[in-house]
């Protein structure tokens, strides 16, 4: 018996000791950190995007910069707060519908964008250091919490190859590149006085060396939250310039190729995507900026709807909402009778609720006003389009006044190949524009998010408008058809509920 007691007791040792060593390893890793007593996976606020799409932090303030990671299931949004340089604000989904908010995920100073990566069940947060414009980390044993008095420094400019004469060495990405087994760092930099994009590599993501940049452009005025993803054999490097651009190569090495911009300057920080092995998801936020309306001088997010990035078969990019948010919202809640409150304003209509087509029969043109059940300005309108000719102008006017004198145009142009947010009258200006072309000139897809002082649009699934807008007192919506006929199918309008957690 007093053996058997012997033989638990050094059983008991040896576990105890192993686990003392194995935790003053981890300890021991630079940056490393471990969940506080408190257990920072408390949920402070629950956003549901079905409801109310443009997330604010329960907090306080507005967003910037959103950088998603994807682990067993889950969707990991870290997010700056604006203008504090203090935290790193934290939301999970499983549906990309609806939101967790948890406590800061880390709190400290001088904060800025940055990636988290996960590897052999450890978190590393990489963060741009604001102040000096360096590049830190924090390794944590959680994606909950990472402590901040951990952080160490692991890639900065040198003075020779990245030089800080713009205040840029910041935004970095990491990711891990197959081919070279190696992980690799962007960076957006300053070299030979243009923008570039600076490369590090590490094997241990603790230890990095420095290289030339994979890209470098004297026209660019920035290269903020640059990204490489891969697909099909191409390559896509994205950065935000005002608007978010993209560039397309055979190599991540470069030489690359311009191919144009998937969002306008009205939503910034959307440069920043990440996977669940079947697709790319992001995230941007609405900052300041001058609208026909007058001057945006704050900038305090929200973050804009999510979306997913789309790969047309021409290496261009583009980007769709959330399809698990849109089929989220085409449920039956809260949505109404559009067949129910349609009023012919002018021109011949017919109104099928049968077969759930309006149909324009004008050759001039004529314009259908729903007359809501309620009276509220905030919801989600989608329609499909067609076009006998593609001379025809369809607008969708959102927030439209009894009388059809005022509201906000959603505008789709075939033949002038653009779509448009524009103010009910013309000379009232653009608030947001994008080139488009519909796949056979003649028919297009639209859905219009409307909640608050937010409008977005996504035309064809592969085209985004975004605007701040200021004109709540409207609750409307109309079909205005120019220059022949049109018809308008499957019409659905879909109520949010802006206050609602």
């Amino acid at each position: 018996m007093k053996k058997k007691i012997l033989i638990l007791v050094i059983t008991l040792f040896v576990v105890l000791l192993l686990t003392s060593i194995c935790v003053k390893k981890f300890s021991e890793l630079p940056g490393s950190s471990h969940i506080p007593s408190e257990d920072a996976r408390h949920i402070v606020a629950v956003h549901n995007t079905s409801t109310n799409p443009f997330i604010f932090p329960s907090i306080g303030g507005g967003f910037w910069d959103p950088f998603p990671s994807y682990w067993d299931g889950v969707w990991h949004l870290y997010t700056l707060r604006v203008n504090t340089f203090n935290d790193v604000i934290h939301l999970t989904s499983t549906d990309l519908v609806t939101w967790n908010e948890h406590k800061p995920a880390m709190e400290g100073s001088g904060i800025c964008t940055g990636t988290v990566v996960r590897n052999k069940d450890k978190y590393y947060m990489f963060y741009t250091d604001n102040e000096p414009q360096t590049i830190r980390l924090v390794v944590s044993d959680n994606p909950w919490y990472f402590d901040f008095s951990k952080s160490v420094l692991v890639a900065e400019a040198d003075d020779k190859v990245y030089t800080l004469e713009k205040r840029k060495f910041r935004d970095c990405y990491v990711f891990y590149y197959e081919k070279e087994e190696l992980w690799w760092m962007l960076a957006e930099a300053t070299s030979q006085g243009k923008v570039a994009v600076a490369l590090f590599k590490s094997k241990d993501l603790l230890n990095w060396t420095q290289h030339d940049p994979i890209f470098m452009d004297s026209v660019r005025g920035h290269g903020s939250c640059p990204q490489l993803i891969e697909k099909d054999g191409r390559w896509h490097l994205t950065m935000l310039d005002y608007p978010n651009w993209y560039y397309v190569a055979s190599d991540p090495y470069g030489p690359w190729e311009l191919g144009g911009y998937y969002h306008s300057k009205h939503i910034s920080g959307a440069s920043r995507w990440d996977t669940d092995s079947k697709r790319w998801c992001g995230w941007g936020f609405f900052p300041a900026y001058k609208t026909p309306e007058g001057d945006f001088d704050y900038d305090n997010g929200p973050l804009s709807v999510g979306r997913e990035l789309v790969f047309n078969k021409d290496g261009s990019l583009g980007v769709r909402p959330l399809p698990e948010l849109v089929e989220a919202i085409q449920k039956p809640q809260n949505n109404a009778n559009l067949f129910a409150c349609a009023r012919k304003y002018r021109g011949t209509w017919k109104v099928d609720a049968g077969k759930q087509e309006l149909r324009c029969t004008d050759d001039q043109g004529g314009i259908l006003v729903f007359d809501l059940p309620e009276k509220n300005p905030n919801y989600y309108f989608e329609a499909d389009v067609e076009l006998p000719i593609s001379q025809t102008k369809v607008d969708i006017v959102v927030r439209a006044s009894e009388g059809f004198d005022s509201g906000y145009r959603i505008a789709i142009e075939p033949d002038k190949k653009v779509a448009a947010i524009r103010h009910f009258t013309s000379y009232d200006g653009v608030f947001d524009e994008m080139p488009h072309v519909s796949d056979d000139g003649k028919s297009f897809n639209v859905k219009v998010f409307v909640s608050d002082g937010i409008i977005e649009v996504f035309v064809d699934g592969r085209t985004a408008l975004s605007t701040h807008v200021v004109d709540c007192s409207n609750y409307r919506v109309a079909i205005e058809v120019s220059g022949g006929e049109a018809t308008i199918s499957n019409p659905l309008l879909h109520y949010f509920k802006v206050n609602a957690i």
